[in-house]
């Protein structure tokens, strides 16, 4: 019986995750997390010259024109990153990108504990600040950005990482525990809630609490007994 193949070994797009530092950022700030790839990347694609002859036409490898298309949503307010990006373009000025690939992170041998991860990094003109802002979604912008030069691939450690990257980011496709969820929002009570609350009553939302002498209640019978 021959061997059935794994769809799991396949990479998966969405544990390629986008990181950004600008310009006015300290050499030691980490890198932030920009966002998911929103279409096709074009690294390593080479442009081609065409040579006609009077029978056949010829090739050659010429420059390579490279690309990261990469989707961020926005924050309601201090979007640091929406603010960066906002800046370059307005100033004319390259920002440094790296295009991390979690599908191949792995555990850093020098730093027990922690890890490593293969990356892709060039400096890069962002083409513009688009704004989707279709009804019913969430505002955000699908952008272009330029590679000066070429890219490069490297390595980068955990420690490098803002860790939003391998957190927020992982999280949209990744499991979370009990106490990885919860503390982001105040609790809002119910319209029933907040009458009792309003007027002395007892709270019913969560733990049902007992109410003694409910007509038919065990807690009324018990007492009649024993009288």
């Amino acid at each position: 019986m021959s061997e059935q193949f794994d769809t799991a070994e396949l990479q998966d797009a969405n544990l390629i995750i986008y990181g950004v530092k600008f310009p006015w950022d300290k050499p030691e700030d980490t890198i932030h997390m920009l966002g998911q790839q929103a279409a096709t990347s074009t690294t390593d694609t080479p442009t081609l010259t065409a040579v006609a002859t009077k029978k056949n036409t010829f090739h050659a490898s010429g420059t390579r024109a490279e690309t990261f298309v990469v989707d961020s949503y926005w924050k309601k307010r201090n979007d640091y990153i929406r603010e960066g990006i906002q800046r370059s373009v307005k100033e004319n000025r390259t920002i440094s990108l790296w295009r991390i690939d979690f599908n191949q992170k792995t555990a850093d041998p020098a730093h027990p504990g922690k890890f490593v991860v293969p990356a892709t990094y060039a400096q890069c003109y962002a083409n513009g600040m688009p704004n989707t802002e279709a009804v019913n979604n969430l505002n955000h912008a699908n952008i272009t950005y330029e590679v000066n030069g070429s890219s490069s691939e490297g390595v980068l450690s955990q420690d490098e990482l803002d860790p939003e990257l391998y957190t927020t980011g992982l999280d949209l496709a990744a499991f979370a525990h009990n106490t990885d969820v919860g503390g982001t929002a105040d609790p809002k009570p119910t319209p029933l809630d907040q009458y009792l609350k309003e007027h002395g009553g007892a709270v019913v939302s969560g733990d049902s609490p007992v109410i003694s002498g409910t007509p038919g209640s065990g807690a009324a019978s018990s007492s009649s007994s024993a009288n």
